[in-house]
């Protein structure tokens, strides 16, 4: 059997010229030795092995210096923005006829105008939201680097308590350690608060000026947003890049069977014979045997019990927009097709930008929360979409290229591009207005809930999938895998019938894996152990 973490030729001599200290196994957890060239693990029998520094890694930890710099520029403008902006308003004042309406709008937020920091930029209401659009992306984009990485850490977190059962989890409610571990339930609502408040601070870094009769229009920057921003992206970085540097992990590759290979290899889960053509759903079948393949494969909505909340979760979410942005129709007696805007301000007065942008901040965490439980059912099918390779003439490749892996799946693919769309939407429907405040767009809310319809059938189609073939489904489920794959290899592996095993007074089959290889397909009319 060969493991996905081989040794090097010269990596004996390596070690004999490092004269790498001897560390003592404690227990059966995993422990990380560090030198400066590349890392070791302390294997179970005590014997170190070296983990290769793969592209996941690399690309992990550069995503994870962009979102730190990106963060600490945000805080810079908004210091920026908070020292220069009483000059500017001043400016304002003396050159702008529109100013007696600025300055009571200033005075609406706080008592005294020169304590409410902002810059006032003359751009139109396209450019707005535009760039409000771009801004959403690039929290996208931070959030999934510094969200890679957390999942990660704490996969291996969870496999170090014996504790992890798919390679898909929910990374903000599957806690692991004690509570103020870097994956302890402490850590993990942070990164869901600092995750939801840096979206809502990206669609409020330009409040859009209406009240304000301009020719080309007139956006407000003020330094609350941009700090908050920036210091939810700074957050989220420092604590990716602790966990980086300080979470034993076996392999930063995101498939399943990377993943299982690393535990096996590492006598952390044992395969368990006999068990060839038993799926997930035959995990805990006590008996061994034989067994005819079947045609169908079971969904993710049968393989995991919290698929089916996930579905229920995303479509609750979609009807309460509908519902929302109907009732303020409906409130206002007007047409939809009308083209009037319909705006609601739910009775809260203009007040202090900090506790308005709280107050989106909230029901923001509907969508963001919602969103990302539907990447479990996604990875799922994607993790099950690798291992299905594996009977087909391409193979199931190990490792590979880490974008490759996020973006070859249609089903991540969807959602990511739904993430920052649905987000975006949100920022539309849910704002501040200057000189009005809070405000509900009745328009846009009925957009954002038609687009989580969109989503919510999105992933009852996946969840409800079932595939098709005699390969037995497996949906990154650690131990399944480990049971159907009898021979690991760190070449392209093919899954097929492989012979009889001259067992019993009736021809029993076996079917397994290889490296060396397509197998032909398995027989339908014979059993398998």
């Amino acid at each position: 059997m060969s493991y996905s973490y081989l040794r090097d030729a010269d990596d004996d001599e390596e070690t004999k010229s490092n004269s790498l200290p001897y560390y003592p196994r404690t227990g059966s957890s995993i422990s990380l030795v560090t030198t400066s060239k590349r890392s070791w693990l302390l294997k179970p029998d005590g014997t170190l092995d070296v983990v290769p520094v793969t592209r996941a890694k690399q690309l992990a930890l550069s995503g994870l210096i962009f979102t730190l710099l990106a963060g600490i520029a945000f805080v810079t403008i908004s210091i920026s923005v908070y020292v220069i902006s009483p000059g500017r308003v001043e400016k304002q004042k003396a050159t702008n006829a529109s100013d007696s309406s600025l300055l009571e709008w200033l005075h609406q937020f706080q008592a005294d105008p020169a304590k409410e920091r902002t810059i006032f930029v003359p751009i139109s209401y396209t450019a707005n939201i535009a760039l409000s659009l771009l801004f959403t992306i690039l929290v996208t984009v931070c959030t999934e680097v510094t969200g890679y990485v957390h999942g990660m850490t704490l996969k291996w977190g969870l496999a170090d308590e014996c504790r992890l059962t798919f390679n898909a989890n929910l990374r903000l409610f599957s806690p692991s350690g004690s509570a103020f571990s870097m994956n302890g339930p402490v850590v993990n609502a942070l990164y869901g608060i600092t995750m939801v408040f840096a979206y809502a601070a990206s669609s409020s870094l330009l409040l859009r000026a209406t009240k304000l009769n301009t020719d080309l229009g007139l956006s407000i920057i003020s330094f609350i947003p941009l700090l908050v921003l920036g210091l939810t992206l700074v957050i989220q970085a420092t604590l990716g890049l602790v966990a980086f540097y300080h979470t034993p992990v076996l392999t930063w590759s995101s498939t399943p069977l990377d993943v299982t290979s690393a535990l096996v290899s590492h006598g952390r889960i044992r395969r368990r014979p006999k068990r060839c053509m038993r799926s997930i759903l035959g995990i805990y079948d006590p008996t061994d045997d034989p067994i005819r393949p079947s045609p169908r494969q079971p969904s993710p909505w049968a393989s995991h019990k919290l698929v089916a909340r996930v579905v229920y979760l995303v479509w609750s979410i979609a009807l309460l927009w509908l519902v929302i942005g109907g009732s303020i129709v409906w409130e206002r007696g007007v047409s939809f097709v009308s083209g009037e805007w319909i705006y609601w301000d739910g009775g809260v007065p203009p007040g202090p930008l900090l506790l308005q942008s709280l107050l989106i901040g909230v029901l923001q965490s509907v969508v963001t929360i919602g969103v990302h439980c539907c990447e479990l059912v996604t990875t799922l099918a994607r993790d099950e979409g690798i291992w299905r390779k594996a009977s087909s003439g391409k193979g199931a490749e190990p490792g590979g290229n880490p974008l490759k892996v996020l973006f070859g799946g249609w089903q991540s693919m969807g959602l990511l591009v739904a993430k920052p769309l649905v987000h975006w939407i949100f920022g539309l429907a849910v704002s501040l207005e200057a000189g009005e405040g809070f405000k509900i767009a009745a328009q846009y809310m009925l957009v954002l809930g038609c687009c989580m319809i969109i989503v919510a059938i999105f992933i009852t189609v996946i969840a409800i999938r079932r595939p098709s073939g005699p390969q037995p489904a497996a949906y990154g489920h650690i131990q399944t895998l480990a049971d159907l794959v009898d021979e690991w290899s760190t070449k392209t592996m093919y899954w097929g019938h492989k012979g009889d095993l001259g067992e019993g007074p009736w021809p029993v089959c076996h079917a397994g894996t290889t490296g060396e290889g397509v197998l032909p397909p398995v027989k339908m009319e014979e059993v398998y152990a």
